[in-house]
């Protein structure tokens, strides 16, 4: 059967088109972006209302990222297909989405793409930001951010995340690496960005392995606060074992920021704000 088509129920032909959207959201109230039996996912939710938006067919979406329990996303990409008929614009598919879903799941943009393209196998890279509030607790950063207001070795911070450029293998710096046939990843940037109290871990890279940014989040918290060098961070990293890694960084302070596909470049995306205040 031609990939553009589909058999419905009474056996009539239907042409499929394939949409590539991109989502922002605050992941606190949801459990990931997969699908999952022990709580509520974002996917699950976008599925639901494209189901009700294309008169009750079920569409599965595929995101280029599986993000955690409590993690945020400012740009997730997800592609679905979906039916000719009921036919809906693109730009409509955005307005009528946004009208459905909740206040914390908003969509960016949506564009009919060519049968080819998927989310996750042609993203070409990834960037995240991890948020850290030097400063007094209050219930707003305390929503995105990591509190720690000893962390005051910003100089030997900023060496110590330079050590995580180029291709490692990162399996220090994972959860489950046995699962994982390749642990080596390429990380292309990172940086550490301040804004006021707020201080940001970014990483640019061509793609990471499960909970590896919460990881190195959580090793380069040990340098900020003068209880690591950059270069035990080195020393840790081509042990190649996850014992030697430091605490998981909490999820609530991880943005995952952009996905880039074919022809998207990697200039101008360090964040000039935190990634809570993008919009």
């Amino acid at each position: 059967m031609p990939q553009d088509l589909e058999i419905t129920e009474n056996s009539e032909i239907k042409p499929l088109r394939t949409f590539k959207m991109i989502l922002s959201y605050d992941g606190t109230a949801y459990h990931g972006w997969q699908r999952q039996n022990n709580g509520i996912t974002v996917q699950e939710v976008v599925e639901d209302k494209l189901c009700r938006l294309f008169g009750n067919t079920p569409i599965r979406i595929q995101g280029s990222s599986r993000t955690d329990a409590g993690v945020h996303a400012l740009g997730l990409c997800a592609s679905f297909r979906a039916p000719e008929s009921p036919y809906i614009p693109d730009w409509k598919v955005k307005k009528a989405l946004n009208r459905l879903l909740p206040e914390d799941i908003r969509i960016r943009s949506a564009e009919i793409v060519p049968d080819d393209f998927n989310a996750r196998f042609s993203a070409k890279g990834k960037s995240y930001v991890y948020m850290v509030n030097t400063g007094d607790n209050n219930p707003f950063t305390n929503r995105y951010c990591w509190h720690m207001d000893d962390m005051t070795c910003l100089d030997e911070l900023a060496e110590a995340i330079q050590v995580f450029k180029g291709k490692h293998d990162f399996t220090t710096f994972t959860v489950e690496a046995h699962k994982y046939d390749d642990p080596v990843r390429e990380i292309l940037d990172t940086r550490i960005v301040t804004f006021g109290p707020l201080v940001g871990f970014y990483f640019l890279g061509t793609g990471f392995l499960y909970k590896m940014v919460r990881s190195m989040a959580g090793a380069l918290m040990f340098v900020g606060r003068g209880r690591l060098k950059a270069a035990d961070i080195k020393e840790m990293l081509e042990a190649k074992n996850r014992l030697r890694c430091k605490d998981t960084a909490p999820a609530q302070g991880l943005f995952l920021k952009r996905v880039f596909y074919e022809g998207d470049s990697w200039e101008n995306d360090l964040p000039d704000r935190p990634p809570f205040w993008m919009y």
